[in-house]
């Protein structure tokens, strides 16, 4: 008896909290009940719910309770006439896909709550110029800004030892990223197909993925620092007016096709294991001692 008695006020207060926390989420249901180009988020509720307001394509601006401190997967997805958004300063984090094909979107501010850019975020947010990315953000997703088309300039935050999977592939307006000091790894095809025209590469980056830099037409000069061991295969390859490659060091790992071979002229030590790759693939080399 006195063991049921004890369970019985334990089940009931777990119910009263589940329910109380399930009227805090703003969810599809409530979405499609608001009219109107512009939608309010009322201070009720902490949480937007798992695609939410996806493919509602008239609203033009949503405006956030500041008590909303989650973002669920695709909570905007689609929302393609959506041209503004504030985020909280109390919110925590964004799920996948959050504003994924938000097409007239075209700046925002992430809040220094935020840690994570997750998978697809920004993907195919074509009208995005610019996005205040802060130093408190330690991971970007796989194809976090794929497609975004008008993206200008991009400050990589401090803390991100990695540039993920097409993270900023095909963002052909991209002209200028700055690299954070700790960089280790851009990923595979992180920028293939951007708009790069100048590139400074960090002192600690160590490895360059497979097509990392496949096809961004507008390189015409890149230094590798001596800090890169690995090289994967087409990391610049397509890369047609790319007229030099300077190497500070000497990479353990050296993949196929890494440079176009009839464009770019590949600077190395003599005797380097970059200047036999280049006598043994036939790329043009120039020596220094």
């Amino acid at each position: 008896m006195n063991k049921q008695a004890a369970c019985v006020p334990q089940t009931q207060v777990w119910r009263v909290d589940h329910d109380a926390e399930s009227r805090r989420i703003f969810c599809q249901q409530e979405a499609k009940k608001l009219k109107g180009k512009e939608i309010q988020v009322s201070d009720a509720y902490s949480r937007i719910a798992y695609g939410a307001f996806k493919n509602i394509t008239k609203v033009k601006r949503i405006v956030l309770s500041e008590n909303i401190e989650y973002i669920g997967d695709e909570a905007f997805r689609g929302c393609t006439m959506l041209n503004t958004i504030t985020l909280p300063k109390k919110l925590r984090a964004i799920g996948k896909g959050a504003f994924l094909n938000c097409c007239r979107l075209q700046t925002i501010e992430i809040p220094p709550t935020v840690k994570r850019l997750e998978a697809k975020t920004f993907k195919q947010c074509r009208a995005m110029k610019a996005v205040a990315l802060h130093d408190h953000i330690e991971v970007i997703g796989d194809s976090a800004f794929l497609e975004c088309e008008s993206l200008v300039e991009i400050q990589i935050p401090e803390k991100c030892r990695e540039i993920p999977f097409r993270s900023f592939c095909y963002c052909s307006s991209l002209k200028t990223v700055h690299f954070p000091k700790q960089l280790h790894r851009i990923g595979k095809e992180a920028f293939y197909r951007s708009g790069l025209t100048a590139l400074k590469l960090n002192d600690q980056l160590e490895v360059l993925e497979e097509g990392a830099f496949l096809r961004c037409l507008g390189l015409q000069e890149i230094t590798i620092p001596k800090s890169v061991k690995q090289i994967d295969k087409w990391a610049f390859h397509g890369c047609d007016n790319l007229r030099r490659a300077v190497f500070e060091g000497d990479p353990e790992i050296l993949g196929s096709g890494i440079f176009n071979r009839l464009n770019t002229i590949v600077v190395c030590q003599k005797g380097s294991r970059v200047d036999a790759y280049c006598r043994e693939n036939g790329f043009m080399v120039e020596n220094f001692e």
